[in-house]
């Protein structure tokens, strides 16, 4: 599946909103009409995965909850990292598909996700660059020529000296 990424936008964690060190997409698919989020980066520290998860499926799994923390998103990431979860409900916060439940930073409400698809609508034309998949491409290329000098040297080290 392939997205658009329509926004790249900042927020701090669950625990400390105010100091922004978390940075996300927000993604949207033609095919399907459907909106993804993901993490792309943490300054903070901890580790997180790189997974779209559909609002489809996050509305799905706070449908049948009143309130509810961050946790319940746990079983929408195949990586289980401790922090996806709780990174994912920071950005639906600054999204306001999060509301705070009374006065708690954990707790939550779920959103009116027409609200946020309709203000959406105006970025739909929008298409910033993959930065998670750049960084890969990166990667991989380093990868590539790493294991190139590897076999250079030990071809080299087997090449037998006249005598």
């Amino acid at each position: 599946m392939t997205f658009n990424i329509i926004k790249k936008a900042q927020c701090g964690k669950v625990s400390n909103p105010a100091i922004k060190t978390l940075t996300y997409n927000i993604g949207h698919n033609a095919d399907n009409q459907s909106f993804h989020f993901r993490i792309t980066d943490n300054s903070g520290g901890g580790f997180f995965s790189h997974e779209w998860i559909a609002l489809s499926s996050i509305a799905l799994t706070v449908e049948n909850s009143d309130t509810f923390n961050a946790n319940i998103f746990t079983e929408l990431f195949e990586s289980k990292s401790a922090n996806n979860s709780g990174f994912l409900a920071a950005a639906l916060k600054t999204e306001k598909l999060l509301l705070p439940y009374k006065d708690t930073k954990r707790l939550h409400k779920f959103g009116n996700v027409e609200v946020f698809k309709k203000s959406m609508q105006k970025l739909l034309n929008v298409s910033l660059p993959d930065e998670v998949a750049e960084r890969e491409a990166a990667k991989e290329a380093k990868r590539i020529e790493l294991e190139k000098k590897l076999k250079s040297v030990k071809k080299s080290n087997e090449t037998p000296t006249a005598k």
